[in-house]
């Protein structure tokens, strides 16, 4: 459980970081960039061996963790272009609603105990993250956005779906930190390729970028690190540990906005971050 907790750590951090990036004159391009230089970086100095490319080139993992790497910054951009168009509720809905494909997927396909017992918690999960993180829709929105929670909710499911795969099937223990590294260096590529056909706008490394981009590098590699090692060495089936994951995320993430940023919260969202508490106590009981 510690890996998990740990997980969960570095993944309310991420939104910690992208908060901080409101305050200072840091820019989202180059934080992105330093941030996936930072935890290829990381991943190799955490190898336990010495690099080998040939190792890696001919790995069966490599393909699952480029297409993982790449739709990190497919789903970064379609967040991001979603939070300016749709509103921050209906993307946040969308992408947390999601740990159902990972969820269902693990139940499944990976041979979990089904119980009775074990999918009323898991419903009570949705209601709680749901409520949670409910927010009314903006009035007049868009047809043609009426589509992006649904994608939203595919990818990140879909994301986080490859990762059980890739845990599950190709990356022995000893790869771990060779396949975080591979994965993070296709998203450094991608995010570059992309910085690279856009028109220059402004700076995009200064002081506040490169340092913020440092440490969201870290908590970005450790949320992927240790939600793999959850996996392994948790002990809880992965539908559990998916939905642990979600509810501890949205549940630090709004009451740190509310309590260090202001942000309000509705009686129903309060009602949900106590129904996610009651719900990981539930989970972590199985």
């Amino acid at each position: 459980m510690v890996f998990l907790w740990i997980s969960i750590l570095c993944s309310t951090s991420i939104y910690l970081i992208f908060k901080l990036r409101n305050r200072v004159s840091a820019s989202l391009p180059g934080m992105v960039m330093v941030n996936y230089l930072v935890a290829v970086i990381l991943g190799l100095a955490l190898n336990p061996s010495p690099f080998n490319i040939s190792h890696v080139l001919n790995a069966s993992w490599l393909p699952i963790a480029a297409l993982i790497g790449f739709l990190f910054v497919v789903m970064f951009l379609l967040i991001g272009w979603s939070s300016e168009t749709a509103g921050m509720g209906i993307t946040s809905i969308a992408t947390r609603m999601s740990m159902v494909i990972p969820i269902l997927f693990s139940m499944f396909l990976f041979d979990e105990l089904i119980t009775l017992s074990k999918v009323l918690k898991i419903m009570l999960t949705f209601l709680a993250v749901l409520m949670a993180i409910y927010h009314r829709p903006a009035k007049n929105l868009k047809p043609l956005l009426a589509f992006m929670p649904f994608i939203l909710f595919i990818g990140s499911g879909s994301v986080d779906t490859l990762v059980k795969v890739a845990q599950h099937h190709f990356i022995p223990e000893t790869d771990l930190e060779l396949f975080s590294s591979s994965l993070f260096a296709v998203s450094f590529i991608s995010s570059l390729t992309l910085l690279l056909t856009k028109k220059k706008e402004q700076k995009i490394f200064n002081k506040s970028t490169i340092v913020l981009g440092t440490l969201l590098g870290l908590v970005n590699f450790g949320s992927l690190y240790f939600l793999i090692s959850a996996l392994n060495k948790a002990g809880l089936d992965s539908s559990l540990i998916f939905g642990i994951n979600n509810l501890s995320i949205v549940s630090l993430t709004l009451l740190i906005g509310h309590l260090h940023f202001r942000e309000k919260l509705s009686r129903v969202n309060w009602i949900g971050i106590v129904l996610s508490i009651i719900c990981i106590v539930l989970l972590t009981s199985f």
